[in-house]
């Protein structure tokens, strides 16, 4: 039990220190530039000011991704004050394959796009698995980051609200 209790704690230290290594541009929103599946594009400037932003880096491919977003879809309620931006590099018909399949077409408050080859959101949070996600307050500064590993829905709902 020992173990186990000295692994939860060293992991969730990790993760913690994980946001505060970054560099300090890194505790910013990105200058993103990304393109919806409908061929429009939604850049960071366009987010609103005065509310947090989750962001998620994503592959269409992975199964993790795929299960972080129907999870997030059936507690979508928990989010109505958080702006949610979903980013890939992958071409736009991937992209839209992977809308259809986990049915994010059906919800508006969510913008997901590719970012292409550009890599900005990428290499701004140095993001080596996925799912990646990124929290900000609503003063667009860092608050947490997940990678691979993500925290239930309502863990990030709570961390959002404060």
């Amino acid at each position: 039990m020992k173990k186990v209790t000295t692994t939860l704690l060293l992991a969730s230290l990790i993760i913690s220190m994980h946001a505060q290594l970054l560099p300090n541009y890194a505790k910013t929103i990105p200058a993103f530039n990304i393109q919806l599946s409908d061929g429009s594009y939604f850049k960071a400037s366009n987010l609103k000011i005065g509310q947090p932003l989750m962001l998620v880096y994503f592959d269409p491919d992975c199964d993790h991704c795929a299960i972080f977003t129907r999870e997030l879809l059936k507690k979508l309620d928990a989010f109505s004050h958080v702006q949610i931006v979903m980013v890939t590099y992958v071409p736009v018909k991937s992209l839209k394959q992977f809308i259809n399949e986990v049915g994010l077409q059906n919800y508006p408050q969510i913008k997901a796009g590719t970012e292409g080859t550009t890599f900005v959101v990428r290499y701004h949070y140095n993001i080596m698995q996925f799912p990646y996600i990124a929290l900000h307050d609503q003063n667009g500064m860092l608050m947490a980051t997940y990678e691979s590993e993500v925290p239930t829905i309502e863990t990030l709902a709570e961390k959002l609200r404060k």
